[in-house]
This record gives structure tokens, C-alpha cells and sequence, in this order.
């Protein structure tokens, strides 16, 4: 869980001080394929983006596979008292049916 500290010192993704764009925003004159080229604040706010993106659908994957695993035992023990229910029903009805 984030730390309150780190939400009022850490820029958020999509927000950017002006000021600091412009001392980085040098990329564009650059190009962004020549290697070592500064990175601007935007390039810097979407690549935050995309790794809480990437940490969000890990997590959803995650969660999903134990959420599936989870319901096949659910299942397996779910079978296993329907088929223990149908074998004590039938010795019910043998009981019943020598009882008359």
C-alpha cells in the first residue's frame, strides 16, 4: 500500500510540472531514437503509466488463476458430497424398501 509521503513527493502519472517538461522536453529536437536521448516528462509520466498497467494486469492474472484453482476444488468437494448424498440416499431406500 502507497505511502502518503510518497503520493505528495512522487509525481503522479499524467501530471507534470511545466517547468520541468521544458528543461527535458530536448528529445524532440533529438529524436527519440537516437540513443541516449533525454527523456521528456510525458515519455516519462507514460512509461509510469504502462508499469502500473503492467503491475495491474499481472495482479488480475494472478488473482484470476487463484480464483480458478480455488473453484476446482470447490467443485471436487462440491462432487464429493453430491456423490456421498446419492450413496447414503441409496441406503435409505434399501433400508425403506426391507422395512415393508
Amino acid at each position: 500500500m502507497p505511502n502518503e509521503d510518497d503520493a505528495q513527493t512522487k509525481p503522479q502519472p499524467g501530471l507534470s510540472d511545466p517547468g520541468s517538461q521544458r528543461q527535458n522536453d530536448t528529445s524532440a529536437a533529438s529524436g527519440p531514437e537516437s540513443p541516449g536521448a533525454p527523456v521528456s516528462a510525458i515519455e516519462k509520466n507514460l512509461m509510469q503509466v504502462a508499469e502500473e498497467l503492467g503491475t495491474w494486469l499481472g495482479t488480475a492474472e494472478r488473482k484470476t488463476t487463484e480464483f480458478l484453482a480455488e473453484q476446482k476444488t470447490i467443485t471436487d468437494h462440491l462432487v464429493k458430497i453430491r456423490d456421498t448424498a446419492a450413496r447414503l440416499l441409496a441406503q435409505v431406500e434399501k433400508g425403506r424398501e426391507r422395512s415393508r
